[in-house]
């Protein structure tokens, strides 16, 4: 994997450019194994709906984010489209890509709340 640490990996999947491209490590996995990109854009696609739905307010985006999130969150070893299988064979770890999406989703959670204050301020 050489310089491609955990922390390099987290920081593409908390950014957008997750959803552009692949970290290399896994850009190579793909290269090598090409029905990982279907892997990959299962991946993707959970990742996308989770921050894109986030802080939805409407039923049917609160339903999608919490599809998504159940997804994300479930351990599912079993079900080769579960989101911990997909992170295994692509060589991520699932637990720390869920660590970077709370860190993200808190985030947004605490840019809310000090928007309110400020709009509450003004």
């Amino acid at each position: 994997m050489g310089e491609h640490t955990m922390e390099n990996v987290m920081d593409t999947v908390i950014s957008t450019s997750f959803l552009a491209a692949p970290p290399p490590q896994v850009a190579e996995r793909i290269r090598k194994q090409p029905e990982c990109r279907l892997l990959w854009a299962v991946l993707q696609e959970g990742v996308e709906t989770y921050m894109k739905y986030a802080t939805a307010t409407s039923r049917r985006g609160k339903r999608l984010f919490r599809e998504a999130e159940d997804w994300i969150m479930q351990d599912d070893p079993t079900w080769l489209c579960s989101f911990v299988s997909i992170c295994h064979i692509l060589g991520l770890d699932p637990g720390y890509v869920r660590l970077g999406l709370r860190r993200w989703r808190a985030g947004l959670d605490l840019a809310n709340v000090k928007g309110v204050a400020y709009k509450e301020a003004a």
